[in-house]
């Protein structure tokens, strides 16, 4: 075994450089880490974000209007969002698609993640109730409503919803308790938006 040579100063100079030098090497090769992994382009976090807001009704509501299929909010969600005060347990949508062709929206509600429920109802999946409807009872055609219907914001979209006095007359033909009730409200409603013009 060779004899240990003592260290000089400028042996001991030498190592400390070498030391420092390869500290730097080890912090530049840490600091590259992070650089290499795949950066998100652009907002993507925020696209993310903004597609776990829209709600299931959105997105089935838009991907009706991708197929080009007209729809209209009728019944008591349309009175709702027009300012009557009450509830209801689910969205009807007035379908502009003959009735034997409920299967398209049935079709689309599928791809969207919904359950069929019954032929022309779906349960979205935060268990939100849609009744697909292809007739009104008391009224013309969709096309002749639709031109009287406002556009108005629901769920982020900009939506046809029937007229108040149209809702009105269908819920008098239909005529169930609850409806009366509804019609009430929306009289109500109506002289009041009626009373706040004058």
């Amino acid at each position: 075994m060779p004899p240990k040579r003592k260290t000089s100063k400028s042996d001991a100079k030498r190592l400390a450089k070498a030391v420092s030098k390869d500290k730097a090497h080890s912090r530049i090769r840490r600091a590259r880490k992070n650089p290499v992994r795949p950066k998100p382009v652009g907002h993507a976090g925020r696209t993310l974000a903004n597609e776990r807001d829209v709600s299931p009704l959105a997105r089935l509501m838009g991907a009706l209007q991708a197929e080009k299929i007209r729809f209209q909010l009728i019944g008591m969600s349309a009175a709702i969002v027009q300012g009557v005060p009450g509830s209801t347990i689910d969205v009807d949508l007035w379908i502009d698609l003959p009735e034997r062709q409920y299967i398209r929206a049935l079709n689309i509600a599928k791809a969207q993640g919904a359950e069929t429920v019954r032929n022309t109802v779906v349960e979205l999946s935060d268990q939100t109730l849609v009744n697909f409807v292809y007739k009104v009872t008391g009224l013309g055609s969709f096309a002749s409503e639709i031109r009287k219907a406002g556009k108005i914001s629901f769920h982020g979209l900009k939506v046809a919803a029937l007229s108040l006095a149209s809702i009105r007359k269908s819920k008098l033909a239909i005529g169930r308790p609850k409806d009366l009730t509804h019609v009430q409200q929306i009289e109500d409603t109506l002289k009041f938006k009626k009373a706040e013009k004058s």
